[in-house]
This record gives structure tokens, C-alpha cells and sequence, in this order.
């Protein structure tokens, strides 16, 4: 008797020792851009991204019609993870002071998949508003 008192105390102890699955798991996704305008970096530049987008959005859509958003540092490279599998549309909108018009912006396709591409890194080339 005493011999399953122990085996069932063992079993409650080993139960409750073991790790909590997590409620997901994290993807290791993650897009990376560099944009440039006449070969010069554009810092500060507004990347938007547009999930499970199969045409380009456009560039006038308002801010909550994109899925999530990311700005380029002072050397206008900036990144974002994870990114969810499928295709994807980037927008990008900045400001270029050397050339006028200043307003620049650039836009490119992405299709992230865990056993084709899961790290994106490219250049978004931007250019002057028409």
C-alpha cells in the first residue's frame, strides 16, 4: 500500500515539474531592406507591409489598412521578424532632402516560407514621386 502511495506521489511531483507547451511558437522569419535613392541611403524611411497581399496595394491606403510597419535607421537599413509564411507586399514611403521632390517611395513583393525563404534581406530601391 505504502509502495503506491510513493508512485502516485511520484507521478503528481513528476506532473507538475514538467514545462508548460507554449501557446506558439515563435517563427524565425524576418525581412530585412536597405533603401536607397540614387545609390544614397534613405534614413528614416516608412516600410509598410501588407500581409497575404497577392496585388500591390498602393501607396495611399491608410495606415490600418497594412499589417504592420517598420522605419530604416540613419544608414536606411531596417528589419522586421517574424514575418508570417505566404506573400507579402512592401511599401515604402520617406524623404530625401538632397533630391527634389523630397518625397520618395518604392514598393516590391516578398514571399517568405519556412522550407523556401525565411530570411529575406534586400535593397528597396525608392524613387521621386510622379
Amino acid at each position: 500500500m505504502m509502495k503506491n502511495a510513493y508512485s502516485i506521489l511520484l507521478l503528481i511531483l513528476l506532473a507538475g515539474c514538467t514545462p508548460e507547451t507554449p501557446d506558439s511558437i515563435p517563427l524565425p522569419t524576418q525581412i530585412c531592406v536597405r533603401t536607397l535613392h540614387h545609390t544614397l541611403p534613405v534614413s528614416d524611411c516608412t516600410i509598410y507591409v501588407k500581409y497575404d497581399a497577392d496585388s500591390f496595394p498602393g501607396y495611399n491606403q491608410q495606415r490600418d489598412y497594412f499589417d504592420a510597419v517598420f522605419k530604416t535607421d540613419k544608414d536606411g537599413r531596417g528589419c522586421i521578424k517574424p514575418v508570417p509564411e505566404g506573400s507579402h507586399w512592401l511599401v515604402a514611403i520617406g524623404y530625401d532632402s538632397l533630391y527634389y521632390p523630397h518625397d520618395v517611395m518604392g514598393n516590391m513583393p516578398v514571399t517568405m516560407s519556412l522550407d523556401g525563404v525565411a530570411k529575406f534581406d534586400t535593397i528597396i530601391y525608392v524613387t521621386e514621386k510622379h
